[in-house]
C-alpha cells in the first residue's frame, strides 16, 4: 500500500510516495545525492534505475539542470511520477520507463553531463532470493542488469569529461575499479562509509570521469551511526 512521506532537506519539505511493502527510501540515496558535485555549466543529469525518484527530487534543490530518471519497473515509476507532480517539478524532472541496457533507445549518445546510479549491490543468486518480494529482488540483486552492463551504458551516455557518481559495496571495490577503467571511466574521488569507528566499511561513494586524468583523491571517511536497509 502506497503512502506519502514528508522529509526535510536543506530546510525544504519534500513529499515522496513510496510503498513500504516494496522498499523505502534509504540513507544510501541521500548520501549519494549529497556526494554529487553539480556545476553551473551542467545541463543534463540522469539517474539510471531511479526507483521512487528520491535522488532526482533531492538534486532538484541543488541545480536548475534538467534531470532524467530511467526505471524498468512500471509501478515504481508511477509512484515517482506522483512524487514529481506533488512537488511541482514536472518542468525539471523527466521520468521514463525502460531498460537501462537499451538506453540508446531513449537518449542520444554522449548527451549527459552527469550520470548517477544506486545500483543493485549483489550478483544474482536465485537460491538466495526465492522468498523476496520482486521489487526488493530488483533493487538488491543484478537480475535485470549486471554491473558491467550498467557501466557500458554509462560510458555511452556521458559526454567526454562528464562525471559518473555511484554508491556500492566495499566488498566489490576492486572489481568495480577494474570495470570502470575498462570502459575509460577514470576514478577521481572515493569516500569510504562507516557505521562507526568500530566497524569495517560496507559502502563507498565514487566519482569517475570519462577520459579523465589519472588523479585519484581519497576523501576523509564518512561515519554514519545508523543506516536503513532496503
Amino acid at each position: 500500500m502506497e503512502k506519502l512521506q514528508q522529509i526535510t532537506y536543506q530546510n525544504q519539505s519534500i513529499f515522496i510516495y513510496e510503498n513500504p511493502e516494496w522498499f523505502t527510501t534509504t540513507t544510501d540515496s541521500v548520501l549519494l545525492s549529497e556526494f554529487i558535485s553539480v556545476h553551473l555549466r551542467d545541463q543534463k543529469i540522469i539517474d539510471l534505475g531511479s526507483g521512487v525518484g528520491i535522488i532526482p527530487l533531492l538534486l532538484a534543490f541543488q541545480t536548475k539542470a534538467q534531470i532524467y530518471g530511467l526505471e524498468i519497473q512500471r509501478d515504481v515509476l508511477e509512484l515517482s511520477k506522483k512524487s514529481v507532480k506533488i512537488n511541482h517539478l514536472e518542468d525539471q524532472i523527466h521520468l521514463i520507463e525502460g531498460d537501462i541496457k537499451e538506453s540508446m533507445k531513449y537518449f542520444k549518445p554522449e548527451s549527459f553531463d552527469i550520470v548517477l546510479s544506486n545500483p543493485p549491490y549483489f550478483p544474482y543468486n536465485e537460491d538466495k532470493v526465492t522468498n523476496e518480494d520482486l521489487h526488493k529482488k530488483y533493487a538488491r540483486h543484478e537480475i535485470t542488469i549486471t554491473f558491467e552492463q550498467l557501466i557500458m551504458q554509462v560510458q555511452k551516455l556521458l559526454k567526454p569529461k562528464g562525471r559518473f557518481y555511484m554508491i556500492h559495496r566495499t566488498s566489490r571495490f576492486i572489481e568495480i575499479l577494474e570495470v570502470l577503467k575498462q570502459y575509460q571511466l577514470e576514478p577521481k574521488k572515493i569516500q569510504l562509509i562507516y557505521h562507526n569507528q568500530e566497524k569495517e566499511s560496507e559502502l563507498f561513494l565514487l566519482e569517475a570521469s570519462k577520459y579523465g586524468k589519472k588523479e585519484l583523491r581519497i576523501l576523509p571517511p564518512l561515519f554514519i551511526e545508523e543506516r536503513k536497509e532496503l
